[in-house]
Protein backbone atom coordinates (compact mmCIF):
# COMPACT_ATOMS: atom_id res chain seq x y z
CA UNK A 1 0.00 0.00 0.00
CA UNK A 2 1.16 3.46 -0.95
CA UNK A 3 1.77 5.97 2.01
CA UNK A 4 0.18 9.32 1.91
CA UNK A 5 3.65 10.73 0.51
CA UNK A 6 3.97 8.37 -1.82
CA UNK A 7 0.14 8.75 -3.20
CA UNK A 8 0.68 12.85 -3.15
CA UNK A 9 3.45 12.11 -5.70
CA UNK A 10 2.00 9.91 -8.41
CA UNK A 11 0.51 13.61 -10.14
CA UNK A 12 3.37 15.88 -9.55
CA UNK A 13 5.62 17.08 -11.81
CA UNK A 14 7.10 15.67 -15.10
CA UNK A 15 7.45 12.21 -15.94
CA UNK A 16 10.90 10.64 -15.38
CA UNK A 17 13.52 11.92 -17.67
CA UNK A 18 11.81 15.11 -18.34
CA UNK A 19 11.98 18.32 -16.78
CA UNK A 20 9.83 22.08 -17.19
CA UNK A 21 10.96 25.72 -16.97
CA UNK A 22 14.48 26.59 -16.05
CA UNK A 23 15.25 22.69 -15.67
CA UNK A 24 13.94 21.75 -19.24
CA UNK A 25 16.07 24.66 -20.56
CA UNK A 26 19.24 23.58 -18.44
CA UNK A 27 18.97 19.89 -19.09
CA UNK A 28 18.56 20.69 -22.88
CA UNK A 29 21.74 22.65 -22.73
CA UNK A 30 23.68 20.46 -20.09
CA UNK A 31 27.46 21.03 -20.89
CA UNK A 32 27.57 24.15 -22.71
CA UNK A 33 30.22 26.72 -22.10
CA UNK A 34 29.62 30.68 -21.65
CA UNK A 35 29.72 33.10 -22.69
CA UNK A 36 27.79 31.40 -25.69
CA UNK A 37 26.13 33.08 -28.58
CA UNK A 38 22.90 32.30 -29.33
CA UNK A 39 24.34 30.10 -32.55
CA UNK A 40 26.20 28.14 -30.31
CA UNK A 41 23.06 27.54 -27.94
CA UNK A 42 21.15 26.70 -30.52
CA UNK A 43 23.44 23.96 -31.79
CA UNK A 44 23.57 22.42 -28.25
CA UNK A 45 19.82 22.04 -27.78
CA UNK A 46 19.59 20.77 -31.53
CA UNK A 47 16.87 17.87 -30.98
CA UNK A 48 15.83 19.67 -27.78
CA UNK A 49 14.57 23.00 -29.27
CA UNK A 50 11.05 22.87 -27.55
CA UNK A 51 11.04 23.03 -24.21
CA UNK A 52 8.49 22.10 -21.92
CA UNK A 53 8.10 25.08 -19.90
CA UNK A 54 5.14 23.65 -18.40
CA UNK A 55 2.71 20.65 -18.41
CA UNK A 56 0.35 22.25 -20.94
CA UNK A 57 3.07 24.89 -22.54
CA UNK A 58 5.96 24.26 -25.11
CA UNK A 59 7.98 26.56 -26.10
CA UNK A 60 10.34 26.70 -29.25
CA UNK A 61 13.93 28.50 -27.87
CA UNK A 62 14.97 29.70 -30.57
CA UNK A 63 11.86 31.81 -31.64
CA UNK A 64 12.34 32.71 -27.52
CA UNK A 65 16.16 33.64 -28.22
CA UNK A 66 15.37 35.56 -31.57
CA UNK A 67 13.00 37.86 -29.09
CA UNK A 68 15.49 38.36 -26.38
CA UNK A 69 17.21 40.67 -28.82
CA UNK A 70 20.99 39.56 -27.32
CA UNK A 71 23.36 37.58 -29.37
CA UNK A 72 25.24 36.48 -26.43
CA UNK A 73 24.95 35.32 -22.98
CA UNK A 74 27.22 35.45 -20.36
CA UNK A 75 26.24 32.57 -18.39
CA UNK A 76 23.25 29.96 -17.93
CA UNK A 77 21.80 32.27 -15.16
CA UNK A 78 21.43 34.62 -17.33
CA UNK A 79 20.19 32.90 -20.18
CA UNK A 80 17.64 31.33 -17.68
CA UNK A 81 16.22 34.88 -16.48
CA UNK A 82 16.23 36.46 -19.95
CA UNK A 83 13.86 33.56 -21.02
CA UNK A 84 12.02 33.76 -18.12
CA UNK A 85 11.55 37.41 -18.42
CA UNK A 86 10.42 36.63 -22.17
CA UNK A 87 7.60 34.22 -21.50
CA UNK A 88 6.58 36.44 -18.14
CA UNK A 89 5.99 39.07 -21.46
CA UNK A 90 4.08 36.72 -23.15
CA UNK A 91 1.57 35.76 -20.83
CA UNK A 92 -1.97 38.01 -20.97
CA UNK A 93 -2.31 39.80 -18.25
Amino acid sequence: MATKSQAGRENRGPDKGEAYGVAAVTQALSGIDFPATKEEILQQARGHEEIHWTKNKTIDLKSLLDQTGQDEFESMPELVEVISETTREEEPA
